[in-house]
């Protein structure tokens, strides 16, 4: 077998075995002018231990990842993230919760994790990145996050200090894996869907 095709049949393995591990769960969709809207809920992410730490009184985070892939390959026409940062406000008995440049108050943490992990509506990018799959099958990915490490502070924990012995790149990549991970996380995605004549 020549070179290239085995890393073609092996990437396909990867991305098929990719595809597979998510767990599908129910998803509502809706078109509108060409570009989806999804709906879906998250929040089976907030088990009783994020639950006690968003309670605690330190700003937390929670981030959700949307993507849409064309089944069957590893190419994703679109993504979309938001966060929510929460904060027990311990004299207020609620809590301020800030998406971007907007903040909120909530006098419960049912009412925070129905805000930031239940999902009604959100546009998974624009019609023009979806104009040249019409007809094509297509699924969403999901994946929500608690308290995720940023790539800049991923790099800073693995950057040997002066003065260090070196690190292989076997050894980084496995400390990446560990330290460069979010507190808990959940992953899921739709059943297929086509993309609009």
């Amino acid at each position: 077998m020549r070179p290239w095709l085995a890393v073609l049949v092996l990437l396909a393995s990867v991305v098929a075995s990719a595809q597979s591990s998510r767990p599908v769960r129910d998803m509502r969709f809706a078109w509108d002018r060409g570009a989806p809207k999804v709906s879906f809920s998250a929040k089976d992410l907030a088990d009783e231990r994020v639950r006690q730490e968003l309670s605690g009184g330190l700003r937390k985070r929670l981030v959700v990842h949307v993507s849409a892939h064309v089944d069957g390959s590893n190419q994703r026409l679109a993504r979309r993230t938001f966060s929510c940062d929460v904060t027990r406000d311990l004299w207020e008995d609620g809590y301020l919760v800030r998406i971007g440049t907007k903040s909120m108050r909530f006098k419960s943490l049912e009412q925070v994790l129905d805000h930031c992990l239940v999902v009604e509506g959100l546009f998974v990018g624009e019609p023009k990145q979806y104009a040249n799959h019409a007809g094509k099958e297509i699924y969403f990915a999901v994946r929500a996050e608690f308290n995720p490490i940023s790539k800049q502070q991923c790099r800073e924990l693995i950057r040997p200090t002066a003065g260090s012995d070196a690190v292989g790149p076997i050894t980084v990549s496995i400390v990446r894996r560990r330290i460069c991970q979010a507190e808990r996380d959940v992953e899921f995605r739709s059943e297929v869907v086509k993309v609009p004549q």
